[in-house]
């Protein structure tokens, strides 16, 4: 007869099964705790994004009563307000200005007033949800809307005397818009990379390339951008570093692009803190 022989494998330990077990659970509560903040950062993306001021703010009770009320009505038929200071001679510039995400454009005031001091025009359109501009604010929603103002100014003044102006948010705006139909110029104050790598930045354990929908990809318009871009920033900027500035700057076509920075400046340098000489060397050629 054969001899038959077994081996039994030890039973596991009463420890063992509770250290196995409490392990599952720590990686089943980990991975839940994450899948719940990134569908949260997901689906309140946009409230980190745009900051709107809603309340319509006249001009004139800051400082500005030359600056007409403007309302332009968009495709989907939501109404855009805006403040419009046109330009006092035929060969005067006007900008076309597309603000930071926060606050309205009485946060503004004070560089419209030195922006227009020379008789130049601007025209400053509230983003949907910002300012009296009904809506809700979007990438998309913001690129049209753009487009749109820029073919209304252009009813009031030629193309090729308007500049864009994007501050903050806004730059990516400018940039879009400008790769796409002809204006004079363009300055952007305070410009980022793309909110996409700013996002990546901030939330680096999120796959953010996935989860974010406006990503205002200004490191692919600047490229296409054909006239001359002026770049500001100050050196003490918390919120967008310098390092997207200069590599943004890079991108664009040689030539074309002209950055200046400002020491000691924070995020949206004022005017009167540098730029404004700056801006008039840069604006002078293209007058």
């Amino acid at each position: 007869m054969d001899t038959v022989s077994t081996s039994l494998r030890p039973a596991a330990s009463p420890v063992r099964i509770w250290l196995r077990r409490g392990l599952f659970t720590l990686l089943a509560l980990a991975a839940g705790a994450y899948l719940t903040a990134a569908a949260y950062m997901a689906l309140n993306q946009r409230s980190f994004l745009y900051r709107p001021a809603p309340g319509w703010i006249a001009p004139a009770d800051h400082g500005l009563p030359q600056a007409e009320r403007l309302e332009i009505r968009a495709t989907d038929g939501t109404l855009l307000t805006g403040w419009f200071i046109p330009p006092k001679r035929p060969d005067a510039l006007t900008y076309l200005y597309f603000h930071g995400n926060a606050n309205g454009l009485q946060r503004r005031a004070t560089r419209f007033g030195l922006m227009t001091s020379t008789g130049d025009g601007l025209l400053a359109m509230s983003y949907r949800g910002y300012g009296g501009s009904e809506g809700q604010p979007t990438e998309a929603n913001l690129h049209a809307d753009a487009a749109l103002i820029l073919t209304e100014l252009g009813k009031r003044v030629p193309a090729d005397r308007i500049v864009l102006f994007g501050e903050s948010l806004g730059s990516g705006v400018a940039l879009n818009l400008a790769r796409q139909r002809p204006v004079r110029g363009v300055m952007l104050d305070s410009p980022y990379l793309s909110v996409m790598a700013r996002g990546q930045a901030a939330y680096p354990w999120l796959p953010v390339s996935w989860l974010l929908v406006d990503q205002f990809r200004s490191d692919l318009w600047i490229r296409e951008v054909t006239v001359p871009v002026l770049i500001l920033h100050g050196t003490e900027d918390d919120l967008i570093p310098l390092s997207d500035s200069e590599a943004l700057a890079a991108l664009g076509r040689p030539g074309l692009v002209t950055r200046k920075l400002y020491p000691g400046q924070r995020h949206v340098v004022p005017l009167d803190r540098g730029p404004w000489p700056d801006m008039s060397e840069f604006l002078a050629p293209l007058r």
